[in-house]
């Protein structure tokens, strides 16, 4: 059995409209799903015998469950193409299970910010820039939550660095969404794009192409290593969203609308993917509960009181005069623009 990679891709791209980054996907398990059965029929036990296998590699169900999306495709690609397609008939997915999510904490993201690499040359050409490029693109994955592969494919065209806004429009959902940017993260973006085309990637390698995880992840890892993380923490750019997701629910911001930023179709996957995470948020809510209000330590309401202005981060921001102050189960502050 084989499955012929271009028209198979043609087909994921055209019939069913996959993103960008998903045709990838597909793509890359297709390659291993052939490699597998290039010998053997496309039958209901040897596809049986493929997950029994991948299973007893040690492959975890959300793993498998890539596999069983691809089969159902290539069942739907046989279907189109007027060849037998029974093969998979009879086949479920596999249970789910929670993933382990790393989150980076604020320091360390100032960390890996604050991390200098050197470059040298490639194909004799100077590629100092890289440093900057790669910083800037971590800035940017830390500071919108989105995926690796929606910064990838950010085109220049799409951007409105005077409102402040990047529209993503190769997303996961096939629907366009906008991200808010400010202050640094603009003036980094303006650096590396400049005198570039409205076509251009904004996020560019050594050769001026997208930037692609095979060669952002190892660098991402290099500075993590040097900020004395890498250690401590499983590096990967989707920690990035992850901690987007759980700093906003833990700053007070409503999941609806945690869910919108991240461009979840359903809510459901924010809430199931994120709010065990944020113990202070759902900690705070339930202290909410009139029943027990009354029993609440003032001290504790006043630090609920202290810890939502601390998340807003003002003392940073100079446009503002900020003082606050705590003694003795008194609380003080005040606020005011320059």
């Amino acid at each position: 059995m084989h499955i012929p990679e271009e028209d198979f891709k043609s087909y994921i791209t055209i019939k069913l409209s996959l993103a960008p980054n998903s045709v990838r996907h597909d793509m890359s398990r297709l390659r291993l799903i052939n490699q597998w059965f290039s010998n053997k029929e496309l039958t209901k036990e040897n596809i049986e015998k493929y997950f029994y296998e991948r299973k007893q590699d040690g492959l975890v169900n959300n793993s498998l469950n890539t596999y069983h999306t691809v089969f159902r495709h290539i069942q739907g690609y046989c279907k189109d193409r007027g060849l037998q397609a029974d093969f998979y008939e009879g086949f479920k997915s596999f249970k789910k299970t929670k993933p382990h999510i790393v989150i980076f904490t604020t320091e360390e993201i100032e960390k890996l910010l604050s991390i200098k690499l050197s470059y040298g040359h490639f194909r004799g050409k100077d590629v100092s820039f890289l440093d900057f490029r790669y910083n800037t693109l971590t800035r940017f994955l830390a500071e919108t939550g989105c995926r690796f592969g929606e910064a990838a494919t950010l085109k220049i065209k799409y951007l409105d660095l005077g409102s402040g806004k990047a529209t993503f429009v190769d997303t996961k959902t096939n629907e366009n969404r906008t991200a808010f940017i400010t202050g640094p993260l603009i003036a980094g973006i303006k650096q590396i794009t400049d005198g570039c085309d409205p076509d251009d990637y904004v996020f560019r390698n050594a050769v001026e192409k997208p930037m692609r995880p095979q060669e952002y992840i190892p660098d991402l890892k290099k500075r993590a290593t040097a900020a004395g993380i890498l250690n401590l923490k499983k590096v990967h750019p989707h920690n990035f969203r992850h901690t987007y997701a759980t700093m906003l629910l833990e700053a007070g911001v409503q999941i609806t609308e945690v869910s919108k930023l991240l461009g979840h179709k359903d809510i459901q996957t924010t809430y199931d993917t994120y709010m065990h995470l944020a113990d202070r948020t759902l900690q705070r809510a339930a202290m909410r509960l009139p029943l027990i209000r009354g029993s609440v330590a003032p001290v504790e309401t006043i630090k609920t009181i202290k810890e939502t202005l601390e998340n807003f981060h003002l003392e940073s921001d100079q446009r503002f005069v900020y003082i606050i102050s705590e003694s003795d189960g008194e609380f003080k502050f005040s606020l005011r623009a320059k």
